[in-house]
């Protein structure tokens, strides 16, 4: 099966960067697929030819090449509709565009996409019902996944307690800090930490050699200044524009804190770690509270659970090989497109 898949390749745009998390974990999951022949047209091209010559060049790539499908992560307002719309009225391709962050992207860009493409993908179990209220029914329910090509077993020594690995954030700090005042240290890196940021390869060992990895999923406040600039300011390609469509943006602002689920924890048990999680919406579906990954709901509850289970060591030894056993089996990046796959009658 052909698909050509446009994305963003290299992080923000910039070629100095390393490549993004969907150039990774949906490109080069495509391209190790067996009966899967992937080629890229990657978003980043835009700045060489700019956004017109490059949905163009989208087009005559699919007249040229023919291939049964188009894979779309959507990053900003990169495609044309028009060409959208010449790709399904004038070829046999069928398109499918993933959408992150429906949680709150929903109302502002999502919806305004989703009418375009023969599918569209959402990772938050409530769009569904969203989608389908605007008369769009091409909507499946995936889910973030681990990467088993990147995100594996190290079998180290655990001489490190506690780690938490993310950007800094004032919610995560405040957590962190929390947990200080009560007796517990957690190694903290990433962009912001004192320790900084640090490569995938330092990720994995750090993953491997801690007893306990936390996922701080802590949501600012509405009146944070970043929440309000993320929402009334957007991204076009590699630029920040105003974004002044009220309704939409408030929609989207008043679900902005809810608590989501992200790829980390997926990511932390195909490690074959013991993840402690922020609870978030749809979690408890792909794994099972105490017996396959552990949630918290509160600092506090955060705290008692790390005290139990750095002294129930076999207990949590168990927990993380159920965890990552269910991911190995069932939430591979692979899996999910093998199932979408099959939903759009797509065989390999």
């Amino acid at each position: 099966m052909k698909v050509l898949y446009a994305g963003m390749q290299k992080e923000n745009y910039d070629s100095k960067n390393r490549d993004s998390f969907e150039y990774i974990n949906f490109f080069l999951t495509l391209k190790a697929m067996p009966g899967v022949e992937v080629f890229e047209h990657p978003f980043d091209r835009i700045l060489e030819v700019g956004k017109k010559n490059w949905n163009i060049e989208l087009f005559e790539i699919i007249k040229k090449e023919k291939p049964e499908l188009l894979f779309v992560f959507m990053y900003t307002d990169e495609l044309e509709t028009a060409i959208l719309e010449k790709i399904r009225n004038t070829t046999t391709t069928k398109s499918i565009a993933w959408f992150a962050d429906d949680y709150w992207r929903f109302w502002n860009y999502s919806k305004n996409w989703a009418s375009h493409f023969d599918w569209v993908v959402t990772t938050y179990s409530r769009a569904v019902e969203w989608y389908q209220k605007k008369g769009l029914g091409n909507i499946l329910l995936s889910q973030w996944a681990c990467n088993t090509n990147n995100y594996k077993s190290l079998n180290l020594q655990k001489g490190i307690d506690v780690s938490f690995i993310g950007q800094y954030k004032s919610g995560r700090a405040k957590v962190i800090k929390q947990l200080k005042k009560v007796g517990i240290s957690v190694e903290t890196y990433g962009f912001g930490w004192p320790n900084g940021k640090i490569s995938q390869e330092k990720m994995i060992e750090i993953f491997s050699r801690s007893k306990i990895n936390l996922n701080i999923n802590a949501r600012p406040g509405l009146l944070h200044p970043k929440v309000v600039s993320r929402i009334f300011f957007r991204k076009s390609i590699n630029r920040i524009k105003v974004d002044l469509h009220l309704v939409d943006n408030l929609m989207a602002y008043f679900h902005f804190p809810i608590h989501h689920t992200h790829a980390r924890p997926f990511e932390l048990a195909g490690c074959g770690s013991f993840v402690i999680s922020g609870y978030s919406e749809d979690i408890d579906k792909y794994y099972r509270n105490g017996e396959e990954m552990v949630f918290y709901k509160s600092p506090d509850d955060l705290a008692e659970k790390i005290k139990y289970y750095l002294s129930h060591s076999e207990e949590r030894e168990k927990i993380a090989v159920a965890g990552y056993k269910r991911t190995i089996c069932e939430h591979t990046y692979q899996a999910r497109f093998m199932e979408i796959f099959k939903k759009i009658g797509l065989n390999l």
